[in-house]
């Protein structure tokens, strides 16, 4: 546990205290989005204006998630292997599980700040206002469903450039967050790309989160869809790491 400690307030003085431009990217601009696209879209009742800052303070929390995960996340684990940081840790009595860790962690704590960031931006700006519970809800449901986002995160860091990991995390994110109805809702998309975009990792827990600030109907296959990417990520995560590990890489090694 002290190990642990330690790495996590190593992790997060180098990537949250010295790295402005993570805070940023991740955090502030889905913040920048949702006071823009709440003020240009103006137009419904009083009722539905109200709906729609709740939901898309939602879809920009889910969003923020991703950048975390899949563009900040994705390319420090990848620098620090290119560095040796990992290969440097295997050497270590405790391995390289408290580094891996100790990132979980940072990105699901980063996904809180960016909760609060949102929450505080929508209250203050657009007059939202929610239960405390709705407010725990929506905290503990933003973090559970930033785990399949994670998982991917890992799956992109063992991409071998940073080139091309940046193409391929801009390849998934952006088509993603259109897909899953974070930047507007899904219901404005095709009738016939809709069922794909239902089926993404974020449009699971935008739905869940825009029925928790609405008071709507709880969808039980929001659980179920959420727990499956979970799964099938985490298997995967380890196929790929066996398999790398195996051909020499020494990706995680403990």
């Amino acid at each position: 546990m002290k190990t642990l400690r330690a790495q996590l307030k190593f992790d997060f003085y180098r990537v949250v205290g010295r790295n402005r431009s993570f805070q940023f990217f991740s955090i502030m601009m889905p913040a920048a989005f949702y006071l823009l696209f709440t003020r240009v879209l103006v137009s419904g009742s009083a009722r539905e204006l109200a709906t729609f800052k709740m939901q898309y303070m939602c879809s920009m929390i889910v969003y923020s998630g991703m950048l975390i995960a899949l563009m900040g996340i994705a390319e420090l684990i990848m620098r620090d292997r290119d560095r040796g940081l990992t290969r440097w840790l295997q050497l270590t009595p405790t391995g390289v599980a408290p580094y891996y860790v100790s990132i979980g962690l940072l990105s699901l704590l980063m996904n809180v700040i960016a909760v609060v960031v949102l929450g505080l931006t929508a209250t203050v700006f657009n007059g939202v206002r929610l239960s405390a519970g709705q407010w725990l809800l929506i905290g503990g449901w933003a973090i559970i469903g930033q785990l399949p986002i994670i998982l991917l995160g890992v799956l992109l860091s063992f991409i071998d450039r940073a080139e091309t990991l940046s193409i391929v995390g801009n390849l998934i994110t952006f088509p993603m967050a259109i897909l899953s109805g974070l930047w507007w809702p899904i219901k404005m998309l095709p009738a016939w790309i809709r069922p794909v975009g239902e089926l993404m990792p974020t449009y699971f827990v935008n739905d869940l989160l825009g029925r928790i600030v609405t008071n709507g109907t709880l969808r039980i296959t929001n659980f179920y869809g959420t727990a499956t990417w979970i799964g099938g990520l985490l298997v995967l995560v380890v196929v790929v790491t066996r398999y790398r590990v195996k051909r020499g890489d020494g990706v995680v090694q403990s």
